[in-house]
This record gives structure tokens, C-alpha cells and sequence, in this order.
């Protein structure tokens, strides 16, 4: 596995982690105040951390020249590099996501990445502030 690789899927893991911890340090201690169905969304986005890395090498190829107009995530490249008339950005996806968007469009800095999760079949989206959501059907 080359240091690339590795290295998105440790940003990954660290961007995932600090999330979870920052959420245990933000809920309540009482269960009665946290509503149920938001502790049980955050559980079910077993793609977070996919789509967190796609995000942050999206946001890394605008951070070299924000005019990119689409960026492709690909396994088979080891740097940022360009093919197609496009930058393409190494990522790989999880065991976890089914699929993950291969050519992100970006208009005018906005984005959504989508990510299918392999267990459950569901869609999820992350924008370009990092709001996960489930995706519309």
C-alpha cells in the first residue's frame, strides 16, 4: 500500500475520531434531553469516514487552484495528478461504502459527494462544510 493511501486513510480515521469525541463531549448527561433519532442517525452513517476522505482530498486539490471545476477521486493514482482535463486525487474507498462519487462537480465552491454504504444499501451525501445527510430518494 503506498504512503498516500495510507496516509488519506489516517486523515480519515483522525477526522471521524475527533468528530465522535467531540460529539461525546457535547451531549447531555441526561438521555431524556438528547433526542432519539439523531444519536441513532449519527450511528448509522457507517460511511462517514469515506466520505470525510473524499472531502478533504476534494478540498486539498481546490486548496492548490480553487477554478477546478471537477475533480475525480482515484485509487489507481498515488499524487495529485491530471488526466482527462481534470485534477484527479488519489482516494480509496472503505469496505464500508458500496460506492463513492468517482468525479465530483464543483459550482461556485459547492459540492456534494455521495457515498453508498455496503451494509445497509442507504445513501449518504457530504457537502462542502462537511454536513453529512442522508441522501433524497
Amino acid at each position: 500500500m503506498n504512503t498516500t493511501q495510507i496516509k488519506t486513510a489516517a486523515l480519515a480515521t483522525l477526522i471521524a475520531l475527533t468528530g465522535t469525541f467531540g460529539l461525546a463531549a457535547c451531549s447531555t448527561d441526561s438521555a431524556a434531553d438528547a433526542p432519539a433519532a439523531s444519536s441513532t442517525e449519527e450511528s448509522t452513517v457507517d460511511v462517514a469516514a469515506d466520505l470525510e476522505g473524499a472531502r478533504q482530498a476534494i478540498e486539498d486539490a481546490l486548496a492548490t487552484d480553487p477554478s477546478w471545476t471537477q475533480v475525480m477521486l482515484a485509487g489507481d493514482v498515488t499524487q495529485p495528478t491530471q488526466k482527462y482535463g481534470m485534477l484527479v486525487m488519489p482516494f480509496v474507498k472503505s469496505d464500508a461504502a458500496k460506492r463513492v462519487t468517482g468525479t465530483v462537480a464543483i459550482a461556485d465552491g459547492k459540492y456534494v459527494i455521495e457515498a453508498v454504504s455496503a451494509e445497509s444499501g442507504k445513501t449518504w451525501q457530504i457537502d462542502q462544510d462537511g454536513t453529512i445527510t442522508e441522501a433524497a430518494k
